[in-house]
């Protein structure tokens, strides 16, 4: 007589129960920002993500497999992930075959304005910095057409927390950038002041409770319902174990009737 593989049976239950909690890949190869924008936008539109880093692949926000078609529609709709920030270094790598004074000048001041970013954004009430400084891509020095380098322009953009005093942030953020040059004048410093975006309230759409008590109660009721179908169907085809089982409820129920008081 053929045994029904109860093992297998229990696998195929767990493996179904592990199905319904997969998550798939929404978008891959994001740097931090990226994934963060995704994955907070998700977030307030009750579809639950996850962000996860792949080594040099960057990083992978996965979602759940029945939310994927409605995060694909949210995340085309708000044009999401936005680009990469371009880095001026990024054009001259350092690991370049040919160097030229043009890009080792780029590179110094790249990363002179994301030292000043960084700076800037320590300020009080400041949101985000970007700065800006101008770029000589003229004849170099040697050169036949050698002329007189231009001088050096500094701008920033600075976001700003609503309640700060607008005056006192552009004097001090001007006289920082001032005096992070020798060779700049006061009046090629520029800085321009724009209040931050405050965080937006979207409109999250709630959850249908019923909906999700009704899965919480027939998830295990069905579970159930097919365990007690399973050992039903083992006692028709005289399983053994089932009927040991049985045995065992018996003589169990039977000890209880006679331990208690007449």
């Amino acid at each position: 007589m053929t045994r029904f593989p109860t093992r297998r049976l229990v696998i195929v239950l767990l493996c179904l129960l592990l199905a319904g909690c997969a998550r798939s890949e929404l978008l891959q190869a994001l740097d931090e920002r990226q994934a963060n924008e995704v994955v907070a936008a998700l977030l307030h539109h009750n579809i639950p993500a996850e962000k996860r880093l792949q080594g040099k692949a960057g990083f992978t926000v996965r979602v759940g497999a029945a939310d994927l078609a409605e995060a694909i529609d949210l995340v085309q709709l708000k044009g999401l992930p936005s680009a990469p920030r371009m880095q001026i270094a990024s054009l001259f790598p350092a690991d370049a075959m040919v160097s030229t004074p043009l890009a080792e000048r780029a590179r110094l001041l790249s990363a002179i304005e994301q030292r000043l970013e960084e700076s800037l954004t320590t300020l009080l009430g400041v949101k985000s910095a970007r700065v800006h400084v101008s770029y000589d891509a003229g004849p170099t020095e040697g050169s036949l057409q050698q002329r007189r380098p231009p001088a050096m322009h500094v701008a920033a953009v600075l976001a700003h927390s609503r309640d700060m005093d607008q005056q006192v942030l552009l004097a001090t953020a001007k006289r920082f950038l001032r005096n992070a040059f020798v060779d700049v004048a006061y009046d090629n410093v520029s800085v321009v002041l724009t209040p931050a975006a405050e965080p937006r309230s979207l409109a999250v759409t709630p959850a249908d409770e019923s909906t999700s008590v009704w899965t919480l109660l027939l998830v295990p009721l069905a579970l159930l319902a097919v365990l007690a179908g399973g050992g039903w169907w083992l006692l028709r085809r005289g399983d053994p174990r089932a009927t040991r089982m049985r045995d065992h409820l018996r003589r169990r129920r039977g000890a209880q009737v006679n331990a208690d008081p007449a």
